[in-house]
């Protein structure tokens, strides 16, 4: 199979099968390349554990060797392939697991003795060179959209990835492009408006479809963009993740040398085998032969072999619970660096407490003052020491830890670093790759309605009935939903695309539903409590100044017009 070069040649592909479950594997190269790379010995993980490498192939283990492996992996363009327990061939994108000791394979292979085919838990792998280095592929403007693709074939599926760890009641185009750009995927596709798929090849059976308006549904994380349809794919392609030369493509020539009987690799004295092709920045060893099949570089089963040195990136994904109360979690604030930012953080925080007030479920409701008080400490976290030096969320939150939530959670992915630099000393280098925030702004915690003020029952604003605030309407952080007239939402869920919103006409409506909202809360919680006895006011007292609260809440919002705010879409807070 030629591989795409452009994103133009996409729409006259000749489709194809890709791998595993859903598909059959496309025929192993069987023209000339250039040979892969030895890049070392891999934990294979333990049974029930994830691989190395993403595709377990079907080929057969009986008389396997590293050519054929090899040479499958690169007719079914992938980047890397990978030997484990005498002959199970694998193949992927990127390397998921440890780099180990080199001894730790030493399996030999079931079609060639003298190749090594990783061990009962440990895999060899192989890299090749032709691919762009995946270390500079690192934002996904990468991908580039290519149309509307069906995805109802018979034979399988699109794109075979499927990314469940991904949120589908948040996804949004940008998610799925960076899921698949961290598996050095080269396309990408979101579907049915929150499932996010990534794949090395296009399916059999998927085509362009005819009327691309099928691609119909909103994505769940952001209503301006289309995530695909039922059955539809809207697809990306990112052309820097594929091969520069895919299987078909004549091996540079001037690359290619002629093997001599003896030579030493790296620093360590052996005798080999070898043939010396020049680099950028040192000169390496690597074993090949002149005459087809394909062949690669592999290591003597006894003697030390130049590799491809590894990189680890380390992926830091924010908890999507940071602070938990009863049936509630509050979403992950931003990070910062300045007090601006940080501001910026306290608003995400504060916007929350009235879902947490109506979410968490009586008696857990209560913590959500917790909560609340967690908030303000922020707030003036940001005021003071953002103000006077160096601030940050791990040291507000090493002071501060939220409660009941969960930790971020730290991934690290190893992968063969950039070809072209090569040495036998293995290096690492570690880069930290923030998760995709949402693209909507972060309201302001201040909102147009007014928490109204009575001397009898010493409610005003800063000091609401049972400290259960207003809740806030403000302007609407959803673009297109503003952009339909909308441009006042009610802020009572930790999802804004579930918040209520409203025309500026509906202004003073916003507010009686903002005023209801804290009645009920004021009811529900408070009253209830005083009943309790979690607070010391009497429960019939704590009933008056609900109803009174509510009402005064009414009357003085009965007029309000939100003039001079929201006039333009993430302005005019």
């Amino acid at each position: 199979m030629v591989a795409i070069k452009s994103v133009a040649a996409i729409a006259a592909l000749s489709l194809v099968n890709t791998a595993q479950a859903w598909y059959n594997d496309l025929p192993s190269c069987l023209e000339p390349f250039d040979p892969f790379v030895y890049s070392g010995c891999y934990d294979n993980g333990q049974v029930g554990q994830k691989e190395a490498l993403s595709l377990r192939t079907d080929l057969d283990t009986q008389n396997m060797t590293v050519e054929i492996c090899v040479a499958h992996c690169k007719g079914n363009d992938y980047r890397l392939a990978g030997l484990s327990y005498y002959g199970v061939c694998y193949c992927g994108q990127t390397v998921s697991t440890a780099l180990l000791p080199e001894d730790q394979c030493s399996f030999p292979c079931t079609g060639n003795s003298s190749e090594t085919c990783g061990g009962d838990t440990e895999v060899n792998i192989w890299m090749d060179p032709t691919f762009p280095p995946l270390a500079d592929q690192t934002s996904i403007t990468e991908y580039v959209p290519v149309g509307c693709w069906t995805d109802d074939s018979s034979e399988g599926k699109a794109l075979f990835y499927r990314q469940d760890s991904l949120d589908s009641s948040t996804m949004t185009t940008e998610t799925c492009l960076q899921s698949c750009l961290s598996g050095g995927f080269p396309f990408a596709g979101t579907e049915y408006g929150g499932e996010c798929y990534c794949g090395v090849v296009i399916g059999n059976g998927t085509d362009l479809a005819a009327d691309s308006s099928t691609c119909n549904m909103a994505c769940n994380g952001d209503s301006s963009e289309i995530c695909g349809g039922p059955a539809r794919l809207s697809l990306y392609v990112a052309k820097d993740l594929q091969s520069l030369e895919p299987c078909g493509t004549p091996p540079d020539t001037s690359s290619t040398v002629t093997t001599s009987s003896t030579s030493t690799t790296s620093s360590t004295s052996t005798t080999s085998s070898t043939s010396t092709t020049s680099s950028t920045t040192t000169t390496t060893s690597s074993t090949t032969t002149t005459t087809p099949p394909p062949t690669s570089t592999t290591p003597p089963p006894t003697s030390t072999t130049s590799s491809a040195p590894v990189c680890t990136t380390t992926s830091v994904t924010p908890s999507k619970c940071e602070y938990s109360v009863g049936k509630w979690c509050s979403n992950p604030i931003p990070e910062w660096t300045d007090k601006k930012s940080c501001l910026i953080s306290w608003s995400q925080c504060a916007i929350q407490s009235t879902s947490c007030f109506l979410k968490a479920g009586f008696p857990d409701s209560l913590h959500c003052f917790d909560y609340a008080t967690w908030c303000g400490e922020l707030d003036l976290y940001c005021l003071t020491t953002c103000a006077t030096g160096s601030c940050s969320k791990p040291s507000f939150t090493k002071k501060y830890p939220p409660k009941g939530g969960l930790p971020p959670t730290t991934s690290t992915s190893t992968y063969v670093c950039p070809s072209t630099i090569t040495t036998s000393t293995k290096t690492t280098k570690t880069t930290t790759t923030a998760a995709p925030t949402s693209s909507c702004p972060v309201p302001t915690p201040t909102g147009i309605c007014t928490q109204p003020t009575n001397k009898k029952y010493g409610y005003g604003p800063g000091n609401p009935v049972g400290g259960i605030p207003l809740p806030i309407v403000t302007c609407n952080n959803i673009k297109n939903d503003f952009n339909a007239g909308n441009v006042f939402k009610l802020y009572s869920d930790k999802d804004s695309h579930n918040c209520p919103s409203y025309t500026r006409p509906h202004c003073p409506n916003a507010c009686a539903d903002a005023c209801k909202t804290q009645y009920q809360q004021c009811e529900s919680i408070y009253t209830e409590g005083c009943k309790t006895g979690s607070f010391s006011q009497s429960y019939k007292d704590a009933d008056a100044a609900c109803k009174a609260q509510y009402s005064d809440c009414l009357d003085v919002n009965k007029n309000v017009k939100g003039t001079g705010h929201c006039t333009t879409w993430n302005d005019g807070w």
